[in-house]
């Protein structure tokens, strides 16, 4: 291989630019992994947009499948040409959080994409304490790797379904059908609910949910929300709602949709200082159950590449396009837009 390689630098909201840079080079306790393909997250977006806030200069990028090319001589378990992709986010494995065993919501946490260098490049060094802390995840390489490079979000997805603690014969709402919440329509119906509503205002996202296992879906711009569940229900609500849009009105409006002693679980990061305004009672005599879900970990993340592997579970045809890394522009403003269901980056092409 040459001496460069291009990657996509964040300096500030909307300043992006693809630059020829070296190659990073690794010490003997790192990984150098060649990137086959980069997932674009709406977190990505939201770093593009300045709604969340991150130092620059940065490579962002944190979902990519890969080849390792170089492995350090104290690296033990991998080596070149294995096939890979990194969970990453990275825990201290110190604090409060991750001595509790809730790593994923590490107080010292370090991701790679926001704090270190990530995925949108032809390369990129995975750091020692990664390794160490089972980080990086080798996989199949019969593994489409398009699909492997999207296999962070559907395990930050299955975190959620965890914290949504969904059980056999719930009834369940999910709000908004972008790739979050299609992932979490695919997860939550290996759980067999007793029913799954989905609403979502765009049509080839309700007939995809429809496809993937959804029960009902309202078009929320067509029928009010409440009505329908309440009806679908004689009622009650559901036992637990997932949103997956970052907007807080949503927030404050769908918390009726649940009932006495149901769960809701706000999954989507919204514009950094947003407020929500509730009323207190609705939580104290419906005994709401109200939660938040972050990131994953790598022990979930497996049991993602693992439902793929054998087959429980197919994302292929959430995968809309594939772009080049100087395309990249496009890219975030889809997602921005809402179009699309997961945009991936081919930084070869």
């Amino acid at each position: 291989m040459g001496n460069t390689m291009r990657a996509l630098y964040f300096y500030g909201p909307k300043d992006l630019k693809v630059q020829e840079v070296p190659i990073p080079s690794i010490n003997e306790d790192e990984l150098l992994v060649r990137v086959s393909f980069a997932g674009v997250c709406g977190t990505d977006n939201r770093i593009y947009q300045g709604t969340k806030k991150i130092a620059g200069p940065r490579i962002i990028g944190h979902e990519f499948s890969g080849v390792i090319t170089e492995a350090g001589a104290n690296v033990s378990g991998y080596a070149a040409g294995d096939h890979v992709t990194v969970y990453p986010m990275i825990p201290c494995g110190e604090c409060y959080a991750c001595q509790s065993g809730r790593k994923n919501i590490c107080v010292n946490r370090i991701t790679i994409g926001y704090e270190i260098d990530g995925g949108f490049a032809q390369y990129v060094k995975i750091p020692k304490e990664a390794i160490q802390r089972g980080n990086v995840l080798k996989v199949s390489s019969d593994l489409d790797e398009k699909v492997v490079s999207i296999t962070e979000p559907i395990a930050a997805a299955l975190n959620g379904v965890k914290r949504a603690n969904v059980q056999e014969g719930d009834s369940v709402v999910i709000i908004g059908a972008g790739p979050i919440g299609l992932f979490h329509v695919q997860l939550t119906k290996l759980r067999n609910p007793g029913q799954l509503i989905v609403i979502e205002p765009d049509q080839e996202k309700r007939e995809l949910a429809l496809r993937l296992g959804a029960d009902v879906v309202i078009n929320p711009f067509e029928e009010k929300p409440d009505e329908r569940i309440k009806e679908l229900t004689g009622g009650n609500g559901v036992d637990i709602v997932i949103i997956d849009v970052g907007i807080p009105k949503l927030i404050e409006d769908s918390l009726e949709y649940v009932k006495k002693g149901g769960t809701y679980v706000i999954f989507a990061g919204s514009p950094h200082d947003s407020k929500i305004t509730i009323d207190p009672n609705l939580i104290h005599y419906k005994e709401i159950n109200l939660t938040g879900s972050s990131a994953s970990t790598p022990e979930i993340h497996r049991e993602v590449l693992d439902l793929i592997e054998s087959g429980q579970l197919d994302v292929s045809r959430l995968i809309s396009e594939v772009v080049p890394l100087d395309d990249w522009q496009r890219a975030l403003e889809m997602k921005n837009n809402y179009q699309k269901i997961k945009v991936i980056i081919d930084p070869w092409q």
